[in-house]
């Protein structure tokens, strides 16, 4: 929610340095639009990684295990932001790579499915982080393995929870896209600043409610059908070296 503030706040500021410039006029309004947008994604980019171990200790939670002191559990596992974003990037890679090796072209899922897996890959993480592995690298090389082989049902939820995510975002924007194009008709100003208003602040709402309630629920899917579970030595073996410093 701050991260909307901010963005009506660099509107503000890109409006009075606009009109201090002279530079108004409809040729003024598309530019201030790709403005206002790419100044917003910049702004949820820069507050994601500031708040990087508040997300760690999020998945904490969702794996149902304690952050620790003072969130000792996610800064010793994520020391800083490039290991947080690292982890991601990586999983990411491995997931790719054994659809790749490992997987008929007749078995792979379509776009959606892909594309859940990559968006909710941190469940991977929650499952790692569940299991109480000491080693990092060993615990998501054995997380990444069992939701490899037992996955399936958590695969088709991930499906279900980024339709949900979707629906939600779109309704947020369409909702306050309305309200600003009213709103800014009235005082006779541009519609398509409010649409841009609308996105920069869709955006980073959904983020922060949506996204974490989805995540949490294929974190949730997975953790039960991996449970009790032991990965495959081999595999595990295989993508390991992935996850190694």
């Amino acid at each position: 929610m701050a991260c909307g503030f901010l963005a009506l706040a660099e509107f503000a500021a890109l409006l009075a340095v606009a009109r201090g410039a002279g530079f108004h006029g409809p040729a003024a309004v598309p530019v201030l639009s790709v403005l206002i947008v790419l100044a917003g994604a910049l702004t949820l980019a820069a507050w994601e990684r500031l708040l990087f171990r508040r997300q760690a200790a999020m998945l904490f939670a969702f794996a149902g295990r304690d952050a620790g002191p003072s969130g000792a559990g996610p800064r010793g596992m994520f020391p800083d932001a490039a290991s947080w974003s690292r982890t991601g990037r990586r999983l990411r890679q491995a997931l790719y790579a054994l659809r790749r090796a490992d997987e008929p072209a007749a078995a792979r899922p379509g776009v959606p499915g892909r594309l859940a897996e990559a968006v909710f890959c941190r469940a991977i993480l929650v499952l790692a982080v569940s299991r109480g592995e000491a080693d990092r690298a060993k615990g998501l090389a054995e997380a990444l393995a069992l939701y490899w082989q037992q996955g399936a049902e958590t695969r088709r939820a991930a499906e279900r929870w980024l339709r949900f995510s979707a629906t939600a975002q779109a309704l947020l924007f369409a909702i306050l896209a309305l309200a600003n194009v009213l709103i800014f008709r009235q005082a006779g100003a541009p519609a398509a600043i409010g649409v841009a208003l609308a996105v920069v602040v869709a955006w980073p709402l959904h983020r922060a409610f949506f996204a974490p309630l989805a995540l949490a629920g294929v974190s949730a899917a997975l953790i039960e059908e991996a449970g009790g579970r032991e990965p495959d030595a081999g595999l595990s073996g295989r993508v390991a070296p992935l996850f190694t410093p």
